[in-house]
């Protein structure tokens, strides 16, 4: 901790920023997911893409998109009185689900590193009518 000088008499200590490492998101079955935009700030997720690292036990990482299809899209849409924004967390946290969903039921990598969500499980349906973004 580095102290900051207010006057001659007095200092006041602030903290230094730092990155914060990225979440690990560890399933039973030894996949870890990470969001790739933890690790690179740059990359911006949306439906059409949401980009993770996901490693099986002491294998090599493996990048991943999940993607939902334009009908799941729609309906999350339809279904709300108040739209989704396109950069709305909710896309990250849903395909975070259904990719962890996935590598547990399947325990393996999607096939060519992509998984597409064609239908909404009822919960994460649940959730997207009831999501509000944080102010």
């Amino acid at each position: 901790m580095k102290s900051m000088a207010i006057s001659r008499k007095e200092t006041r200590p602030y903290r230094v920023p730092y990155a914060a490492p990225p979440i690990r998101y560890l399933i039973e079955n030894g996949f870890t997911i990470i969001r790739s935009s933890e690790m690179d700030r740059s990359l911006i997720d949306s439906p059409s893409r949401c980009h993770f690292h996901v490693q099986h036990e002491n294998q090599s990482e493996w990048e991943i998109i999940v993607s939902f299809e334009v009908g799941v899209i729609a309906l999350v849409r339809t279904r709300r009185r108040i739209p989704l924004a396109e950069d709305t967390l909710f896309w990250i946290v849903c395909a975070e689900s259904c990719l962890a969903q996935y590598l547990w039921e399947k325990n393996e990598f999607p096939l060519y590193d992509r998984l597409i969500i064609n239908e909404l499980p009822p919960d994460e349906l649940m959730l997207a009518l009831h999501w509000r973004d944080p102010e």
